[in-house]
């Protein structure tokens, strides 16, 4: 019996170490599959974060090259711009005051001279004292031509080529070399500016106060000779306009301080002033328009017109 139950108690405890041997197995393989679990989720963590860091930094190479390629473009094109606006400036700069600078003489051969005397038509003054004009000095038909230098009709009235581009008629050289030229009309310009021709009035204005009679009329002439690009020069650039104008001054022998200063003072502008307020008192409201010993003339008639009034 004893042998019995110390058997059984034997039995007992090697089951009872037996279970604990299997829990210390099993708590074993927990640890071992948590370590696992723990390993697994650190590489697939590691692994994660290789692939965002791959990813972020394809991504930020990427963005970098665009950000870099776009910096270039845009770079290279405001460089281009810049560089082909400085081409443009610089090659219309040449051009402009390259075809400008240089002016021709007077084509007619006439006599110059300054009035010294008003004369009076239809009961309205004309001031004609200290004025430039061309054609003999007693010369019997006195005539005033009132016009805008920025005109196209008083620009073909003075530039035949202008006028055969334009189909306008262009009566002055006929004046010139058929009445003017021979001492039978004594021709004087006053400034009528009704379509913008201002600044070229003031201009002219300042040739006749401080040049001769001769500068007076070669800017008259070169002036409508240049109409399409000193009109777009005075509305775009209007101080390389000046700045041409004083190389005009300059080649015609007028002293260009006192030009410079006639520009800035104001007092050519009042001499216009005068000039539109006696246009209007003769009844003239369009430019050009010329009066023949107070007989007028408006447009730019054909020569015939003129010629008609003038040997009348």
């Amino acid at each position: 019996m004893a042998d019995d139950k110390k058997d059984t108690e034997i039995s007992e405890e090697v089951e009872i170490e037996t279970e604990e041997e299997k829990m210390n197995t099993e708590d074993q393989k927990a640890e071992i599959d948590d370590t696992s679990s723990e390993d697994i989720g650190l590489e697939q963590s590691v692994n994660l974060s290789i692939k965002q860091f791959t990813a972020l930094c394809f991504s930020s190479g990427f963005l970098f090259g665009v950000a870099l390629t776009l910096s270039i473009v845009v770079f290279g094109g405001v460089l281009g711009n810049v560089e082909a606006s400085t081409t443009i400036s610089e090659s219309e700069e040449g051009e402009d005051l390259g075809s400008l600078e240089e002016i021709s003489e007077f084509p007619y051969d006439v006599e110059f001279g300054t009035g010294t005397e008003t004369v009076e038509w239809s009961g309205e003054t004309v001031e004609l004292e200290d004025r430039p004009y061309i054609g003999s000095d007693d010369a019997d038909v006195k005539m005033v031509s009132y016009e805008d230098y920025f005109c196209p009709f008083c620009t073909g009235f003075h530039n035949e080529e202008f006028a055969d581009a334009n189909n306008m008629n262009s009566a002055f050289g006929d004046i010139a070399e058929n009445h003017i030229k021979t001492g039978e009309v004594q021709y004087y310009f006053k400034n009528f500016p009704v379509v913008g021709g201002d600044r070229p009035a003031e201009v002219s204005e300042c040739m006749a106060e401080h040049g001769s009679s001769e500068a007076f009329w070669t800017f008259n002439h070169n002036h409508f000779e240049n109409f399409e690009e000193l009109s777009e020069l005075e509305d775009i650039e209007p101080e390389r306009y000046d700045e041409v104008m004083v190389l005009w001054a300059e080649q015609l022998d007028v002293d260009t301080a006192e030009f410079e200063s006639c520009l800035e003072n104001g007092d050519a502008q009042e001499v216009v002033n005068e000039h539109e307020s006696e246009a209007r008192s003769l009844g003239i409201s369009s430019t050009p328009t010329n009066v023949i010993e107070g007989e007028i003339v408006e447009g730019a008639q054909a020569y015939s017109a003129f010629r008609t009034v003038i040997e009348n």
